[in-house]
């Protein structure tokens, strides 16, 4: 679901990394099943960009120096290519894939496209928050989904979905995204359901509450490429929308009249996973293992600034990283619930995409 992350086509396998799996360069001592990996090297679907840049230097460039296995980042992610190629023999032989949510890797492993991970080879997974945690995919991060807004548009902030419905006092265009996870979800909060009631969704309910706030959508952006709606935003267009919030984040940190709402945000763990058949799942468990060590992790958000899984890591951010991201939120923040939108997502978005076009 996450699209922030799109902006690269291939991140290239640096040097450094080919000629130390090809033994051209002194390597460290080898993991015992190194040598077999070196037939060809891990393939990787993924995601570009800043997010790539700060996934190679925490996770992948380590793994190669420490084992001597080419890690093969291939971009953009997509999971429909995903899923055409598991069932048609993996032509494209994919190792290892970054899906977009908790939902991807749940619904893939049902189909009995990706392998059930072995939890013994992932000693230090245990510490992780649970959402970083699945059956068949695991995640160093969280990421956060909520509103951003212009911070010098009215006198006092809006801090909650109810300040989102509230146009007279909060006045100014909006937009949510194609998506329908969250969307449901917000209407309900901004009609006083208590987090810990949402679920199942009362979509009745829902519905009558957007239809409130219809008339001052002024676009449906695209949830898996917001950036020209942000880009909006930025420019004073729109007054505040819903959207991934890592750039608004990056936005107030440089000083731009940009905020976001904490209360009531959504988060969940963006998971990779381990095609179902690729003959190095044990290399793959070891590179996952690393999302749950603190260094490796600790280099993640601070080239990609987000929420680590690990406490621990967290505890070890400055406290401007911490409020910078949701780690010093996540109490007052809802993890969308992964086994509702497993069993019902694709009739919730086919109603949505119905309503959001009468």
């Amino acid at each position: 679901m996450n699209r922030d992350r799109l902006d690269v086509q291939r991140l290239p396998v640096s040097r450094r990394a080919f000629m130390l799996a090809s033994g051209a360069l002194v390597t460290p001592t080898l993991l015992p099943w190194a040598v077999m990996a070196q037939g060809r090297p891990l393939n990787f679907l993924t995601w570009g960009g800043r997010f790539g840049q700060g996934v190679r230097k925490a996770f992948s460039d380590p793994f190669t120096a420490k084992s001597g296995v080419v890690i093969n980042d291939i971009t953009p992610y997509n999971y429909g290519r995903f899923v055409t190629a598991l069932q048609n023999r993996n032509p494209e032989n994919f190792d290892l894939a970054w899906f977009s949510d908790e939902v991807e890797p749940a619904r893939a492993g049902a189909m009995g496209l990706l392998e059930k991970l072995d939890y013994s080879l992932l000693p230090n997974a245990p510490k992780a928050l649970a959402s970083a945690r699945q059956e068949f995919a695991v995640s160093p991060y969280v990421t956060t989904y909520q509103v951003g807004f212009r911070a010098d548009r009215w006198p006092t902030k809006p801090q909650s979905w109810v300040d989102f419905w509230d146009v007279a006092k909060f006045p100014g265009a909006r937009s949510i995204g194609t998506n329908v996870m969250g969307v449901l979800e917000a209407a309900l909060l901004a009609d006083g359901v208590a987090p810990a009631a949402l679920y199942p969704l009362d979509e009745e309910r829902a519905y009558r509450k957007l239809a409130q706030i219809k008339p001052h959508i002024r676009l449906f952006h695209n949830t898996s490429a917001a950036q020209p709606a942000r880009q909006s935003l930025y420019q004073g267009d729109l007054a505040m929308m819903l959207s991934w919030s890592a750039d608004f984040i990056a936005q107030k940190a440089a000083g731009k009249p940009i905020d976001v709402i904490w209360n009531g945000g959504f988060y969940f763990s963006p998971s990779v996973g381990i095609a179902k058949g690729s003959p190095y799942a044990k290399q793959a468990h070891a590179y996952l293992d690393q999302f749950f060590q603190e260094q490796a992790v600790l280099t993640f958000v601070r080239e990609w600034p987000t929420t680590p899984v690990l406490a621990s890591v967290a505890a070890a951010m400055t406290e401007q990283e911490r409020q910078q991201t949701a780690a010093g939120h996540l109490d007052k923040m809802i993890n969308l619930n992964r086994a509702y939108y497993l069993q019902h997502q694709t009739r919730l978005q086919e109603r949505y995409d119905a309503w959001r076009v009468m």
